[in-house]
């Protein structure tokens, strides 16, 4: 991808998808994975929920699940990577929208830390 304009997310998303349909090079999935995780480093920008309704961690867990299925079927460790890097995207999303969702402020409040 050197030289190469970096992929928007749903671009990301769909090629994903092929490899773990269709397969690919080693090469490919850390490719890939080196994109998801480019996102994961970005999620803190946002300044507002990602993911409010869950649609997008339920998108991540389907393509985790067929990534599930390629590696079985190859034993690639490079899938297993490339399925282990939505894992961290999915939590950093999780995360930052749950830092940001207003029932959880003063959930710390009573606890001492002293």
């Amino acid at each position: 991808m050197l030289g190469e304009s970096p992929m928007s997310f749903a671009e990301l998303l769909r090629a994903i998808n092929t490899v773990a349909q269709t397969g690919g090079s080693s090469a490919r999935c850390e490719e890939l994975g080196r994109e998801v995780y480019r996102f994961a480093d970005m999620v803190g920008w946002a300044t507002g929920p990602i993911d409010p309704k869950g649609l997008l961690l339920k998108r991540l867990a389907a393509l985790q699940t067929n990534l599930e299925l390629r590696y079985a079927q190859t034993r690639e460790a490079a899938v297993a990577a490339l399925h282990d890097s939505l894992t961290d995207l999915g939590r950093a999303i999780a995360r930052h929208d749950d830092d940001l969702d207003p029932e959880n402020e003063g959930s710390d409040e009573g606890e001492d830390f002293g």
